[in-house]
């Protein structure tokens, strides 16, 4: 009798430990995802027009782009874009999977291009698979 006691609570510990590694991997995704989107910083259109002139020199692509070490580069999001997103993540962090899902597939049909479509389609698999 004390042997089957035993096996049932050491079987009880194992499966709760299994359930709390499980929660912990799917609300780090969701943490990560929100620092991720956080970092952003829209794209605003700017309303004033510039002109600028210079000395066309040898074509060199890299000279568009600087290099700062550590720093990842800027993606340009627009502030419509980057708003849909964060109300689908809201919604998914609250628990309301069913409007999140809803959200970001309105979000992955009108922004196709989007350099988030990657993150809202882990998201929806995400949701999908944790249910």
């Amino acid at each position: 009798m004390k042997r089957f006691i035993i096996i049932c609570l050491v079987s009880f510990m194992a499966i709760s430990i299994s359930y709390a590694e499980e929660r912990k991997d799917q609300e780090g995704f969701w943490a990560k995802l929100r620092s991720k989107i956080e970092s952003i910083t829209p794209k605003k259109k700017s309303t004033v027009t510039t002109a600028v002139g210079g000395v066309r020199g040898a074509q060199e692509s890299s000279a568009n782009t600087l290099y700062w070490k550590d720093k990842e580069i800027d993606e340009e999001i627009g502030t419509d874009e980057l708003n849909k997103f964060k109300s689908a993540l809201e919604c998914a962090m609250n628990g309301d999977t069913d409007e999140s899902l809803k959200i970001f597939d309105e979000f992955m049909a009108q922004y196709p291009q989007s350099p988030l479509r990657e993150d809202a389609v882990k998201a929806v698999e995400n949701m999908r698979t944790g249910e």
